[in-house]
């Protein structure tokens, strides 16, 4: 069978706008929903940016009455979430909208999935299934990364404790992903340089993953190509509409080849080095990925020849992920950030979970460990 036989399999949200621009339609989908809405975000950011009063105009103009959730902050823990539930819950509101970045995104979608389903996030860690569809949902997100506006997950952290853990479930899919590249314009260099490393890996990881297929490899492959030719130019240069225009899009199609291909080892060692060592996550992604493809390159030598010359025109992608990661000033040692010999142990044992399994080649802990070791 040639690689256009294999299962490759596409789960999408039911309706997908991207587009510069595409926000001014924000309030007309949401009156698909309903006229009582509520509306999740960070905060300052979003403030500071003039995004939100341009999306409170918006919604004004549809019509659409909303209360608003504020204050969500990175890596939001599960007491944060079944608070934000509870008031939802109070609310009853016809629809959610999720507006912010991967954090922002995934706390919308777990109050909106647990409001109808009932429970608290420690029920759903422990294996409750959900059965309800959830409140009508529109993810809208404001970095370019994490895909999350397409993903049936929303990753957790237990509330004073060293760990991250999802949620799933395909009643989880935002009914509209709603992306507006114009929408990134205000983000920092720094997370412009960690969302998009992250958009980067995913689609990489995607694209060499054990359920990888024709499908999902086109859009790991394009994924990966513009994130190659955007990512340090929308670094260097924040206003460039163009480069935060490719982010968006690399963005996306990562969010869609993650769910629908798997990610890999890069992505499972990613949570416990940022929960643990407060490592931004598209960023402790990037501090693994090449030794990870050092590892699994005998397994993908035509895809990671591929990767090469998508990123710098060399059939090297191990060279060539590294040139990038240097390119944008960042230490893989994980000594650097505060990682320890004695600390290995932990890492291995917290990277266990869905990544590693479709990663493509089998690994022990030993090996993981292994791996590990050399980065310090």
């Amino acid at each position: 069978m040639s690689d256009y036989g294999l299962r490759s399999t596409l789960v999408l949200p039911e309706l997908i706008v991207y587009g510069t621009g595409s926000i001014d339609e924000l309030g007309e989908h949401a009156k698909k929903f309903g006229n009582r809405g509520v509306l999740i975000y960070g905060g300052k950011s979003l403030k500071k940016s003039g995004n939100y009063a341009k999306i409170i105009k918006i919604l004004k103009k549809s019509g659409s009455k909303h209360i608003e959730i504020s204050g969500i902050s990175h890596d939001p823990d599960d007491e944060t979430i079944n608070t934000i539930t509870e008031r939802v819950l109070k609310m009853n509101p016809d629809f959610i909208i999720g507006v912010g970045g991967g954090s922002v995104i995934d706390t919308a979608k777990a109050a909106s999935i647990i409001a109808t389903n009932g429970g608290e996030v420690k029920d759903y860690w422990a294996g409750k299934i959900f059965l309800k569809p959830s409140i009508p949902y529109i993810a809208v997100p404001t970095t370019s990364g994490t895909g999350a506006e397409v993903t049936k997950n929303a990753v957790i952290s237990g509330k004073g404790q060293f760990f991250k853990k999802s949620i799933r479930s395909e009643y989880m899919i935002p009914n509209i992903a709603l992306i507006d590249p114009s929408l990134t314009l205000s983000a920092p260099q720094e997370v412009t340089a960690a969302t998009g490393l992250d958009a980067l890996i995913q689609n990489l990881e995607a694209y060499t993953s054990k359920s990888a297929g024709p499908i999902t490899d086109t859009l790991a492959y394009k994924g990966i190509e513009i994130s190659g030719k955007y990512l340090c130019r929308a670094v260097e240069n924040p206003d460039d509409l163009q480069a935060r225009e490719g982010l968006s899009l690399s963005s996306l199609y990562g969010g869609i080849t993650l769910m629908n291909a798997g990610l890999g080892l890069a992505h499972a060692l990613s949570h416990p080095l940022g929960i643990r060592f407060g490592i931004p996550h598209g960023k402790a992604c990037a501090l693994t990925m090449a030794k990870v493809m050092e590892y699994n390159y005998s397994a993908r030598k035509e895809k990671y020849a591929q990767v090469g010359i998508l990123l710098a025109g060399i059939k090297d992608g191990v060279q060539a992920f590294n040139n990038l990661v240097d390119s944008l000033g960042i230490s893989i040692k994980l000594s650097d950030y505060g990682v320890k010999e004695e600390d290995i142990p932990t890492i291995v044992a917290d990277s266990k979970g869905g990544s590693r399994r479709f990663n493509p080649i089998d690994h022990s802990d030993e090996v993981v460990a292994k791996i590990v070791r050399e980065l310090l």
